[in-house]
């Protein structure tokens, strides 16, 4: 299989967008026992308009694994400030996981993010999520708080990366 990690225009790929990150975030839910009433902002539960239009923001730079030109991976970020980015819905499908997708696509966001002159990105995670920590941690990325918030019924690791490469 041909897999391609691009940079991708949010409008062409609308719907599948949506299933690929309901789909890919519903075994996280299972997982950590998120539904839609104790965590109705979670990935998987949101509806059409509440999954894409913060992803339609002009300022968000949208990233896609594709496998002939079907998208099975999505990525995104965003400015939070000058020097910092933030990486959102990084997921991949559960069939096309473990062919290093994952990785393609925070290389892409990273590799974005420095070009837009960012020196820093961020993301947050389920604190419990030890496999997920580790994997970033592979990645260059480092725990530096974590954090409860009220609306949701997990804690939150965040983390964060240089893109100086």
């Amino acid at each position: 299989m041909f897999y391609e990690v691009r940079e991708i225009n949010i409008a062409d790929y609308i719907t599948e967008i949506e299933t690929v990150i309901r789909l890919a975030f519903a075994d996280v839910a299972e997982e950590f026992h998120l539904t839609p009433t104790n965590c109705p902002k979670h990935p998987s539960f949101l509806s059409d308009t509440d999954l894409i239009e913060p992803l339609s923001w002009p300022e968000v730079v949208c990233f896609g694994a594709l496998l002939d030109d079907t998208l099975v991976g999505f990525t995104a970020i965003f400015p939070k400030s000058s020097r910092v980015y933030e990486l959102t819905r990084l997921c991949v499908l559960p069939e096309h996981r473990h062919a290093g997708l994952g990785s393609k696509l925070v290389q892409a966001a990273l590799h974005s993010a420095e070009a837009y002159g960012a020196r820093k990105v961020v993301i947050g995670i389920i604190a419990e999520n030890a496999r997920l920590k580790r994997w970033y941690e592979g990645h260059g990325f480092r725990a530096t708080a974590v954090r409860e918030y009220a609306h949701l019924p997990f804690k939150v690791c965040e983390m964060e990366r240089e893109t100086i490469f």
